[in-house]
């Protein structure tokens, strides 16, 4: 008996053992990257263009093909300074939508080990480059000082040209970044000018700071604490943001936390908020009023006209039809 279940385990073994090696041969990765990483274009100014490029990388022993194009960039680059291989200062950086500023004149690319280059770069290293990228940098006019960044997406695939697969392939990708900065001074900054509360339901209020910037960069702000006492002086709520808003230089927002559960009653509170833009943050100190009842407000209602007749084109009418009827006559 036990020489016949060894008989049987050893073909069992063996089907195993080539699933495994079919498996590890039909899926293999491939890694897809830039050099550099990340480039420094320097400080450029308003009105002008600039051209920038890079390369592109991999250890794939076949064709593929690499969709590229622009992503905004990730907002951790937000939370540390940067003066090493490249200069990006987040406490003089803007955060306004760059991507109409960016021309890939060649946004598709085939990756090919018969068309590899080596690249000397500017640092001293050495580049087997698969394929060359520039990206056209337009500036305008009206670009906000202080720094600025971007990164380009990497989608690569294999080319399909009938016959057999390829297996399964796995994608590692890096993403390309570049940084630059707008000639002025570049000031991150803004204030909250008034909190207020409304009544959204039986159980449910809502607080809103009405933040301004008043710097020179666009900032991504946010009600990042905001707590409410009672007359006792007790803390009564600590509410969550309710919104994000890009806010330019200038511009005014509404940006809310929301206060809901039994305890939400009406009446005066002291409000403690701060709202944060990632490289710092507003603070007030205010007495606030939820009202009892849902505030609902009025339609507006446009009047016709002065007086709510509208005289003017009735006259016109009427001597438009006299003068019809006064030619109709002349005619008979």
């Amino acid at each position: 008996m036990n020489r016949i279940d060894n008989m049987n385990r050893k073909p069992l073994s063996a089907l195993l053992i080539l699933c495994a090696l079919a498996l590890a041969t039909a899926v293999h990765s491939v890694s897809v990257g830039t050099a550099p990483g990340v480039l420094d274009v320097g400080e450029v100014k308003p009105g002008k263009d600039y051209t920038f490029t890079f390369y592109l990388t991999t250890n794939s022993k076949t064709d593929l093909l690499v969709s590229i194009a622009y992503i905004k960039i990730h907002a951790d680059i937000y939370n540390q300074e940067q003066r090493g291989r490249y200069t990006f200062i987040p406490s003089e950086a803007s955060q306004e939508e760059i991507e109409k500023w960016i021309d890939i004149p060649r946004s598709t690319q085939l990756l090919s080990p018969a068309n590899v280059k080596v690249i000397n770069m500017e640092n001293g290293g050495v580049v087997r480059a698969y394929g060359t990228v520039d990206v056209i940098l337009h500036i305008p006019a009206n670009a906000e000082p202080g720094y600025h960044a971007g990164a380009i997406n990497l989608s690569p695939q294999v080319p399909t040209a009938g016959g057999g697969g390829t297996g399964v392939v796995t994608f590692g990708v890096t993403r390309f970044v570049f940084v630059f900065r707008v000639a002025g001074t570049a000031i991150r900054k803004g204030d909250i000018m008034t909190l207020y509360g409304t009544r959204m339901g039986g159980d449910k209020a809502k607080v809103t700071a009405i933040f301004k910037n008043t710097g020179t960069c666009t900032l991504e702000a946010w009600v990042e604490s905001l707590r409410l006492f009672d007359k006792f002086g007790n803390l009564t709520a600590e509410l969550q943001t309710a919104n994000r808003e890009f806010v330019k230089p200038g511009q005014i927002v509404e940006l809310g936390a929301y206060w809901s559960g039994e305890n939400v009653k009406p009446g005066t509170y002291r409000a403690e908020a701060r709202v944060g833009y990632l490289t710092g943050y507003a603070t007030m100190d205010s007495k606030i009023e939820i009202p009892a009842t849902i505030k609902v407000e009025p339609t507006p209602v446009i009047p016709i006209a002065a007086g709510g007749i509208p005289w003017l084109p009735i006259l016109l009418i009427i001597i438009i039809l006299i003068l019809i009827w006064y030619y109709m006559k002349e005619e008979k």
